[in-house]
């Protein structure tokens, strides 16, 4: 996985965000001669990140692949990536679903892309070193919501921000309430754009 480095980022701790050490990031970007000096709007490779976002270790969600499915008129837009995060996020969207949530707001790619860029797809990451983390609210999880967001927008009997599938149901009902669609997120807009990712 790429990552563009920011103003004020460290390797040590984008390390750590990212669950590895300086040297895996050193070793995985020849480019960097001294490991105490990296520029913003670089590009960084991430070591040991995968395209299927395979989070080791980590309990599966609740199967929901039961239930009435075929007749929706709304459709998502995009397919389900594969691995275990798109299986997360098709587990969340069907729950969203059930719950009113049109499927025209929640691009699975878009939602992948989300996870990617702020969790690496772990669903114990959490960021010890941001703003958030100075008020003692860290952003925790695949999407890194802090608990009072994850708190308001979670839904009944989703209560835990560590578990993947609540994590995604309360960032995309987030999203969906302060953008408007998953697809209108500022960091999903600047992909897109090509100004690169940042921060929701």
């Amino acid at each position: 996985m790429d990552y563009k480095i920011k103003s004020g980022d460290t390797l040590s701790a984008l390390a750590k965000r990212f669950n590895t050490d300086v040297d895996s990031l050193v070793k995985a970007n020849p480019n960097i001669t001294n490991k105490d000096l990296i520029y913003a709007d670089a590009n960084l490779n991430i070591p040991g990140s995968k395209d299927e976002f395979q989070a080791q270790g980590v309990a599966k969600g609740p199967d929901l692949t039961g239930g009435t499915q075929g007749a929706q008129s709304s459709q998502a837009v995009g397919d389900v990536p594969p691995g275990q995060v798109g299986d997360w996020i098709k587990q969340a969207m069907d729950i969203l679903k059930a719950n009113g949530v049109p499927t025209d707001k929640m691009n699975p790619q878009d939602i992948a892309k989300i996870i990617e860029h702020e969790s690496s797809g772990n669903p114990n990451a959490i960021n010890l070193w941001d703003s958030n983390a100075q008020k003692g609210t860290p952003s925790i999880g695949l999407m890194q919501t802090i608990q009072p967001t994850f708190d308001a927008y979670k839904l009944p009997g989703h209560d835990n921000i560590r578990n993947p599938v609540d994590n995604i149901i309360a960032g995309v009902r987030y999203s969906i309430e302060r953008y408007g669609s998953v697809s209108n997120v500022p960091g999903i807009q600047g992909l897109n754009s090509g100004s690169g990712y940042v921060g929701y």
